[in-house]
């Protein structure tokens, strides 16, 4: 039998898999955090307090029927048994009898053994990590435009790069949307890895996501592209760098805010962190308003600067909204004062 080490993650991972409810359930009725702390507790990467056992004892209470504690002692026996925990201690846990104190035993020694251990600079392979965040990064920038010409083509539609005259209106515009929005959800979550960690649970958590998340990039096209707020500005006579930034600004808070603010829903995110919201938000707004205003300076003919304008908003748009969408996913820039 391979020998393990006994740890925090390791032994709430054995809980998951036994318990049918999905982590945000736990973070959101039993313990008050965010889904992401969740998951770095299962990483192994952070550890609650003890006064956190209890609602955690309860959640797994709760959760669970007398078939499902059965086959949860069984996974969390066996997991013990293959660990480098020492054979009495081994002996006392298997051998308790109640079930909620056997499950409270389990998870206070797993805090213990954390406490134990020595704090270990990060494995080698953690430097991979961002390389493949920079390549999925791009494959939801690039891939939302490709399927998008793909569609033109063989719908033989000319909305190819929008514009003004040239935007896609009615059922095209929903399913603009929702061809921008499905990449960079998607690819956000397969960068994150959770299915790595428990997929029973994460499945439904991770559809609701990403089913909410694409439903509004579709509903924000289509207000966008059916609400003459194009033709409003253009109305306005203002200068032509001021109006095509108007523009884009207004197009890009439309397409970004509405679907980030879908994962605070189906995740039960409390914000907490001012400057984390600015930079979330404001992001995949600034970025493709710069970019507009610099090609509305180019000196090249206007029809021109339209094709370029369309590629390049575009395209920094999806990877700035991939940005956003990441981090909120992955809790990576919360305060990292305290683990719990």
């Amino acid at each position: 039998m391979e020998v393990v080490r006994f740890t925090w993650g390791g032994v709430l991972k054995v809980v998951f898999n036994a318990v049918a409810r999905p982590p945000v359930d736990l973070a959101r009725f039993y313990v008050d955090r965010d889904r992401t702390l969740i998951y770095r507790w299962l990483r192994d990467e952070a550890a609650p307090p003890p006064n956190r056992l209890g609602p955690i004892v309860r959640f797994v209470m709760d959760s669970t029927h007398e078939a499902e504690r059965a086959k949860l002692r069984i996974e969390m026996n066996a997991y013990i048994e293959a660990s480098t925990l020492e054979d009495p201690v081994k002996t006392a846990l298997i051998e308790e009898g109640d079930f909620e104190t056997y499950v409270a035993a389990v998870l206070r020694l797993a805090l213990t053994e954390r406490r134990k251990k020595p704090r270990e600079d990060p494995p080698p392979t953690r430097l991979v990590v961002p390389l493949v965040t920079i390549v999925f990064a791009l494959l939801a920038a690039i891939s939302g435009g490709l399927i998008w010409n793909l569609v033109n083509h063989l719908a033989s539609w000319g909305y190819y790069m929008g514009g003004s005259g040239n935007e896609p209106s009615g059922v095209a515009g929903l399913l603009w949307g929702l061809i921008i929005g499905l990449p960079i959800i998607i690819c956000a979550e397969l960068t994150l890895g959770f299915t790595k960690v428990t997929p029973e649970t994460l499945k439904l958590d991770q559809g609701l996501t990403v089913g909410l998340f694409s439903l509004a990039t579709a509903v924000a096209g289509f207000i966008f592209y059916n609400s003459g707020i194009r033709g409003t500005i253009e109305g306005l006579a203002l200068p032509y760098a001021a109006q095509e930034l108007t523009i884009a600004l207004t197009h890009a808070t439309i397409l970004s805010s509405l679907p980030l603010l879908t994962i605070f829903a189906a995740q039960g995110f409390r914000p907490r962190n001012p400057r984390l919201l600015i930079l979330i938000f404001g992001l995949p707004v600034v970025v493709p308003g710069l970019a507009a205003l610099g090609t509305a300076l180019v000196g090249l003919p206007e029809s021109e600067v339209a094709q370029l304008r369309g590629f390049v908003v575009g395209l920094l748009l999806r990877l700035s909204m991939f940005i956003s969408t990441w981090t909120l996913l992955s809790g990576s820039l919360k305060p990292s004062t305290s683990p719990t």
